[in-house]
Order: structure tokens, then sequence, then C-alpha cells
């Protein structure tokens, strides 16, 4: 990953104190309100100027690898997949003697390498294997340095690569990529230099191809683009294999930088083809990784300063849009100019300096604490930062790209990335209110008009529908809420409650029907750091939990009398016990429109019990009441049908006996069906399946599915929701259909109906789950559609001035777990960054 590095201003207290000062006087500036900007977007959707693969979602980072043991760890990476179409696993310590693989020459346990392995594929993801760190065994000097016999070293790489052949089979596993160490111009990670390291990958790359010929490996993986163009020269000379080259970038530097600057990883790209291509290899031979980045490389807990507080905030909202979106610009038709840009990392369940007893959050108030400056898009507890939702909008965008006039390009403020999808029956319009600085205060808002001119046929003269989702100060941000509260160290489960109603996506306003001609124009007001989708299509988009793929028991919103726990399941990851009396809530259920009419469980029962589901409160409207078999000590999957539902609620599982539940997934009315449009009651007309797709067991690409027809325009239904602690507005169900089949991105997953379709491994045409297929995210009330949307927690602080001062005030300034680089080293790390 991405250095786990103790940064030198952590141990030069002068240092920390002058940086908070000047943090201070910043936060007191970005006080000033800032003046209102107008922006005029244009598009012509007559003709895209390029595809939009979604490397951005090509893989995410964890730590290391044994936290793929932990259940919490294996269900936040499930939630990953299904929501950000996360495709792959990149993490350290694979080989360390903590996961126990490596037992002396010849001689290897590989139990933990299968767990590991099954939680990654459980998720319906594929594993970056990174190779390291040594065996102690087998080290010359520490798990750090090189082997002390290559060929052990070798053997030890071909007998775990034939392992894995073993189990999922060489087509398989010539998909996985294969990356040769962690950052080996560091120290930290390498105790030897780059000529030993060229050996290391000469020898490794040597032993992978003798087992698996067509192997997707490279390197250097280093702290900055600098080596690569020595390391492909090396590679050239040697005739060692090599299929992509990589390195980290975090354009924020240490905690106490305070601003990010996206057009840095842009930089970093071209520094990297440059060096594939004057090392005499073509972008089609070697592809460009950038395998860690994020807004600072500090992120490992209890830091203090502005690039670390946006890890946890909303600032990292518009870096996350402007890189993606930079990044996209330059794709060459279908072609990524980068096709691995993998963000550092998914969850806080994270830890890269020891085991992981290393957790930083478990020392919160025992696991209790929310927030604490580290790395991951979701907490300690499975909740949904800012950051998560940024990359949600990104994963709406559709399969062909649109130029965008009127937008800021490579400066501050506002711009847009446009898309729709293959048969051009939804547009999707991303627009971003990106600053640099950090701390930029959010302002009132810049006043943004949209023209789309020229719509695809699908669209021209018809029906449409509008949705548009917001991520901002007070927008889908659980950090905000939990600010608004006084940071509180160990929460509440009223607070939790509150905080985990605003970690979803939420809308800025109602969905809206409005009939359209050759062109659709629109206007909104955006916040600075801020990031907005609009959505205009056919079918109205799932908008919150999609009813129809799994639903984490572990993943609810409110509880009483139930607490999480270990599953032991066969899919791993953790599921929910409820006690008798107790229950749990999920908040923005999407049952689409065209309704579901059965539910499949998993559940763990010692003795027969009823479950009764419930819409909006414990008592409210009965979904189903579901008579369940007992099941002894083992896991099973139970159906129950189901009064038919439709529209967005919130959803009440409440069973009368003391039961464990793993997960539960609701079938739409009719059942069965291919993939296609989940607003006809039938289940609609079938979508294109996905291209490129991996099989079931490991993963591709997911694109979110767009949806079908309307169903007979939707019966609205007053189902009002909760107010008070929940943060819940009362809101009237019903409306528009839910999306069905969608085109799935460069292969994967068609989300709509009744589950997941993997595409298949040739392009073919994607399967559909069990149901009529599932849509895009759904949306909040308003004009033919009900969907709940939380309004802000009243008594939320005022300005970013006053929420970075308090940032300041209680950051803890606790000791690294590891010594920095002495002054030298860091400036040649932080020049060669540049």
């Amino acid at each position: 990953m991405r250095s786990t590095v103790v940064r030198y201003f952590r141990n030069f207290p002068g240092l920390r104190a002058l940086t908070a000062a000047a943090l201070g006087a910043v936060a007191l500036a970005g006080t000033r309100p800032a003046r209102a900007t107008d922006y005029t977007l244009s598009v012509d959707a007559s003709t895209p100027t390029s595809g939009n693969p979604h490397f951005w979602s090509a893989a995410f980072g964890t730590g290391k690898a044994k936290l793929a043991l932990r259940s919490d760890w294996q269900t936040h990476y499930k939630i990953g997949q299904r929501e950000l179409g996360a495709e792959r696993v990149r993490g350290h310590g694979l080989l360390n003697d903590e996961m126990g693989l490596y037992k002396g020459a010849g001689s290897y346990d590989w139990t933990n390498l299968d767990t590991y392995l099954l939680a990654v594929t459980s998720a319906n993801m594929r594993p970056v294997i990174e190779l390291d760190f040594m065996p102690t065994a087998l080290a010359t000097s520490g798990d750090k340095s090189p082997p002390k016999d290559y060929t052990a070293w070798k053997n030890f790489v071909v007998a775990l690569v034939q392992h894995c052949i073993d189990k999922y089979g060489a087509e398989d596993v010539g998909k996985w990529y294969f990356e040769v160490w962690n950052e080996p111009d560091y120290s930290g990670f390498w105790s030897s230099d780059m000529t030993a390291y060229y050996t290391l990958y000469d020898n490794t790359a040597a032993a992978l191809t003798s087992v698996l010929p067509n192997a997707l490996v490279g390197g250097p993986a280093t702290t900055g683009s600098g080596p690569v163009k020595a390391f492909l020269q090396h590679t050239k000379s040697s005739g060692a294999r090599v299929t992509f080259v990589s390195n980290h970038f975090y354009p924020g530097g240490t905690a106490s930088g305070t601003s990010a600057d996206a057009n840095g990883l842009v930089t970093d790209n071209n520094a990297r083809i440059s060096a594939i291509t004057s090392a005499g290899y073509t972008t089609a031979d070697v592809k460009s990784f950038n395998t860690e980045w994020n807004s600072s490389y500090s992120g490992q807990g209890g830091n203090m300063g502005n690039a670390v507080a946006s890890m946890d905030n909303h600032w990292n909202v518009g870096f996350i849009l402007k890189a993606a979106k930079l990044l996209a610009d330059k794709n060459m038709g279908d072609t990524p100019v980068i096709d691995v840009f993998s963000y550092w990392v998914l969850t806080d369940v994270f830890d890269e300096d020891g085991g992981t007893d290393g957790i930083h959050m478990t020392t919160k108030s025992s696991g209790n604490t929310p927030f604490d400056t580290v790395f991951g898009l979701m907490t300690f507890q499975g909740m949904r930062k800012p950051a998560f939702n940024a990359f949600k909008l990104l994963n709406y965008t559709g399969t062909k790209r649109y130029a965008v006039m009127g937008g800021t390009g490579t400066a501050d403020g506002v711009d847009a990335m446009v898309t729709s999808s293959a048969s051009g029956d939804e547009l999707q319009i991303l627009v971003f209110n990106y600053y640099k600085t950090l701390a930029t205060a959010s302002g009132t808002g810049d006043n943004v008009s949209i023209n789309v001119s020229k719509l695809p046929a699908a669209l021209a003269n018809q029906q449409v529908y509008v949705t548009e989702f917001l991520v901002d100060e007070t927008h889908s941000n659980s950090y905000d809420v939990w600010s608004s509260q006084g940071k509180p160290a160990s929460p509440t489960e009223a607070q939790w409650q509150a905080m985990r109603a605003a970690q979803h996506l939420a809308l800025a306003q109602p969905v809206a029907t409005q009939p359209v001609t050759t062109s659709f124009t629109t206007s909104l007001s955006l916040k600075r750091q801020a990031g907005a989708l609009i959505l205009v299509g056919l079918k109205r988009p799932v908008t919150g939990r999609n009813a129809l793929v799994e639903i984490e028991g572990e993943d609810y919103d409110g509880q009483a009398s139930a607490t999480k726990e270990d599953s032991k399941d066969e899919t791993l990851g953790q599921s929910l016990s409820i006690a008798k009396g107790g229950y749990a809530f999920f908040d923005n259920v999407d049952f689409s429109d065209g309704g579901v009419d059965s539910v499949q469980l998993r559940v763990k029962a010692a003795d027969a019990t009823t479950l009764e589901l419930h819409a909006d409160t414990q008592t409210g409207a009965t979904i189903g009441s579901c008579n369940l078999t007992a099941t002894g000590t083992a896991w099973a999957t139970q159906t129950c049908a189901l009064t038919p539902t439709k529209g967005v609620q919130t959803l009440y599982v409440v069973p009368s006996a003391p039961l464990h539940l793993n997960w539960l997934k609701f079938t739409p009315v009719g059942g069965g069906g291919q993939t296609g449009t989940g607003g006809a009651p039938s289940g609609g007309a079938g979508g294109t399946g996905g291209t490129s797709g991996a099989p079931a067991s490991m993963g591709g690409r997911m694109a979110v599915g767009t949806g079908g027809g309307t169903a007979a325009g939707g019966t609205s239904s007053s189902v009002g929701g909760q107010a008070g602690a929940r943060g819940g507005a009362s809101s009237a169900q019903g409306g528009a259909a839910v999306g069905g089949g969608a085109d799935a991105a460069a292969g994967g997953l068609a989300t709509s109906g009744g589950g997941p379709g993997i595409g298949a491994a040739s392009g073919a045409t994607a399967v559909a789950g069990a149901g009529g297929g599932a849509g895009t995210p759904p949306t909040p009330h308003a004009s033919g559609c009900g969907c709940r949307i939380h309004d802000s927690a009243p008594g939320k602080t005022g300005g970013m001035a006053f929420a970075g001062l308090v940032v300041l005030a209680l950051a803890r300034r606790r000791a690294k777990r590891r010594n920095a680089h002495d002054s030298a080293n860091e400036a040649h790390r932080v020049l060669s960054d540049a």
C-alpha cells in the first residue's frame, strides 16, 4: 500500500505547532463567505467522444492481507463491490509470517491463503497478488529483505501460484495481477537497493511464468514515478516478463498538507506512459497502474491536518471526481489511459505497520469511535463516508462519454463528465465543484446551468425521469452528523442511527418527470468541494438500498437488542444476532415500482420462529410474516412469500425468538425472468449483458443497471418515515418504475431485477440472477416517486472553519509506530513524488 510511513513532521514538535497555527489561520480565513460564480456547461450528445471504462473501480486497496481474515473486513468488501463496482483487492504482506504460508523449503501451509482468496471471491472480486513480504525463515535480514536462497524463493512462488490454479483454474488466475513487492525505493518496505530489487523481480517473474506463462506481472510499485523508467530499462535488457508498471502518488503529501491537486495524478500517469514508450515498450503491451492514491500518505489514523481530515469529511469528494474526470479525458476510444487507479483504501479496518492488532480504530473507545483520519472509504464500523458516495456517483456513469464545454478543465471550480448508457436511454451528468485547497469554504453555492443538445434518439421527445443525487457538506455525509453531535467518542444508539441515516447517497430534491424535446436543460446550485449526479432516463433508477440484491443483516441502520457477530457461514463475513424482542431496520430499501412478492433469508435459528417484516416502524404495515424452521447450528436459506410491496421504504425485521440473520434478498413480482426492466409488473424486457465479464466466483466490472419502463405510472401510497433521532423525513412512497437491465461495462454485473447477472468470459450475454434484474440505485419523494431522503440533522455547525478548528483542537498527537525517514531521504521522496 502507500507507504504506511510515519512522516518526519511527527518527529518535530515545533513544526507541528507551526502547522497547527497555519491550519488555524486557514480555517479562520475559510469563514469568509465565498462569492457565487455562474457557470454554463454545454454538451452535444449526438456523438460520443470516447468510451467510459471504470478504471477507478478496477481495484481498491486494503492494509495487510491478514485483515481479510476478519469478518468485518469481509462484509465491507462485499458492500464495496455491490455499490462501487469494485473489481479487485490489493494489500500487503500476503507472504508474511503472520499468514503462516511458508514453513520451510518445500513446506507450505495454504490455510490462510485459502481464507484470503475466499474472502475476496465471496465479494465477487479478484485479488491483486502483491508478492511480499519475505518469510523470515527465507529472509537475509528481516521480512523486508531479499531472500537468502533464490531457489527456495522461486519454488515458494511456483507452489503458491500452482495452488491458486488448482483452486480457480489457469484461465481465471491468468486474469489476476501479480505485483512484485511494495515500495522497494523506501527503506521501510525494502532494506536493500533497487539493483537487488531487480534481481528479486527477475526471479519472481521467471517463477510465475514457469507455471503460468500468461501471468499478468509487473512492478515496481514505488513511492513515485521516478524509478519506473529505470525499472523498464532493466526488464527490457533482462527480458523479464512485464505487463504493467505501477507506482503510488498522494498529491496532498503529509498529514499537514493543505491542498490536494488532482492534476498531479495526471502528471504522474503521464510520467509512467513516457517511461513505457521511452524504454521501447508500447502501452498495448505494458499497462499503466497507480496502485495507491489518496489525498495524503499519512492516513494511518490519529494524525492532524487538512490532508487527512479530508479522508473523513467531504473535502475529498471534489478531489476524487476531478481526478477521475481528468484521467478519463485521456481515454482513447474504449481504452483507458490508466487501467488500474486504486484508491487507498476501502475500509478503516486497516493496518500496515503491525499485525492485525495494529488497527488504529480499535484503540478509540474499544472500536466505538466512528472517525479518526484513517484512509478508508468506510468507517471501522462499516458506515459509508462522503468519499464512498463520490465513488458511488462514478459507478452510475454509463459506457459512452461526451465532450463538455464551459467547465474549468485543469483549474479549480465547476466541471462535469457526461455519459450515457449504451442504448442511449439514460444520460448521466456528473457535476463537481473542486478546489485543490482542501479547506475551501463550501459557500452558499455556485450557479450551474446545463444545456444538453441533440439527445440520443432513445431519449428525444420522451417523458423522462430526472434524478439528482448530491454529496456535499450536509448531504450524503455521516461525518457532518457526527461533527454536529460534538464528535462523541462512543456514540449512543440514537446518535449512530442519525449518522447512518446520512451515510447513504441522498437526493438533492425529489425525483421528477418532465417531457423533453431533442434537448435537456437544467440548473443547480452546487457548493464547493461537492459533487452532484443528474440522471435523465426513461426509467426511475434505484435510489437507496437495492432490495433485489443481498442486503447484509449486519449493514443495518438501527437496532435494538441486536449485535454483529462472525457468521462463520460458507461465504464468510459478519451476520446479525437478534434477541427475542429485538429488531433491526434498514433505511431506504427500494422494492422497485414493479414490486416484490417474496424474500430469500439466510438464517440460523435454534428453534422455529416467525420473522415479521414491517414498513417504516417496528409495528408498521406488515410486508410479510415468515415462518422459519429451526436450523440448529447450521445456516440455511429459506424463502418467504410476501404481500406485494413496492416503492422505497424503511424495512424493519422483527423475530419472535432469537435469530441469526446473514442476509436477505427480495424477488420481483412475477419472479424469474431474464435480466430486464424492473419497472413493469411482469419483469419487462431483457437488458444487454456484460462483455468480457468474469466467472461468478471471481467477478468482473460492475456497471449499475438502468431501469425498465414505468409500471402503469406507479401507484402512490403514503408511507411516512420516522423523524427525530434517525432524521428520517416523512414521504409518500410509490411512483415510477425502478430500473431494470443495464449494460455491464467491461464485463461484470448487470444488476437489475432479481440479482446480479454475471458477464460471461468472452462477452456473452449476461445471465440473470434470481428474478428479473435490478437497476441503478433508487430515489426520494416527488412527482411519482416517494423515495425518502433524510434532511441534515438540526443544530449542525455552520462553516467548515469551525469544523476545521474542532478537528485541530481534538486531534491526538499520538506516537507513530515506526521511525520516519531522515530529512534527506524524506526530501528526496517528496521531490520524486512531485
